[in-house]
């Protein structure tokens, strides 16, 4: 499958995560280890995985060495510590992902999660909806608010959509400056069209490049003065540019 942009990933996520809470206790098993497949085979949800890793480490080196024959006094003491809904959240990826790594996998590979952390059983339909309450939805709402609202942190991040509001609001007022100074008004918005787009499928670092190189060719195609592609690179990407003297 080719690199989804935001919206995309958004929708394919959300139908993914439906099918494995709504699946037969059977089929959790093929649904979830598909879901994890296809959040690891995107870049923009890799990147997610990789930043809940980074958030809550101290919660992940707590579960990395622990397996089924932990003792329940040392699972009770993590439970203890979830105390708000992200941290749940976590814990459920953190699991689910140590489940999914795991290569030869049971029937109720996943499920069994709440019977091991939360007692939730012992039959296969309630360890299914402990596993939902537990560990699916409060991972799948700390995937979609890292989606929704987190802010980019390091160059390899990708926008999420209030971090997007926020350059659509740069990009509407450069727009705006530079059709004042009397550039050309379809040539620049469809460059800041286009930039917009952008911001729905690469990261910080590839798109303050796609920035520069956007401007630089406006400069020297003489759509823009050098003056102004300049100061319009440090306006989006607050890096002082010299490149073009």
């Amino acid at each position: 499958m080719r690199q989804l942009n935001i919206h995309e990933l958004e929708s394919k996520a959300h139908d993914y995560f439906l099918d494995v809470e709504y699946a037969q206790h059977n089929d959790v098993k093929n649904k979830l280890t598909q879901l994890m497949n296809f959040l690891y085979s995107q870049d923009i949800s890799k990147n997610i995985l990789e930043r809940i890793t980074e958030d809550y480490n101290n919660l992940h080196q707590k579960l990395e060495p622990l397996n089924d024959q932990t003792p329940e006094r040392t699972k009770r003491d993590i439970i203890e510590t979830l105390t708000t809904p992200d941290i749940q959240g976590a814990l459920g990826y953190f699991l689910i992902d140590k489940k999914f790594k795991e290569p030869r996998k049971v029937s109720a590979h996943y499920i069994d999660l709440s019977w091991r952390w939360y007692s939730r059983g012992p039959n296969y339909n309630e360890q299914q909806d402990g596993f939902n309450f537990y560990f699916l939805k409060p991972f799948k709402e700390l995937f979609d608010w890292y989606l929704s609202e987190s802010q980019t942190q390091k160059e390899s991040d990708y926008f999420s959509y209030k971090s997007q509001d926020k350059v659509f609001e740069k990009l509407d007022k450069l727009e705006g400056m530079l059709t004042k100074q009397g550039f050309g008004q379809e040539i620049i918005f469809n460059e800041i069209e286009e930039l917009k787009e952008l911001t729905k499928k690469l990261n910080k670092k590839n798109w303050g490049e796609v920035i520069k190189g956007k401007f630089v060719d406006l400069a020297l195609g003489g759509i823009l003065t050098k003056e102004a592609a300049i100061k319009a690179i440090e306006f989006l990407t607050g890096t002082e540019l010299n490149l073009l003297q």
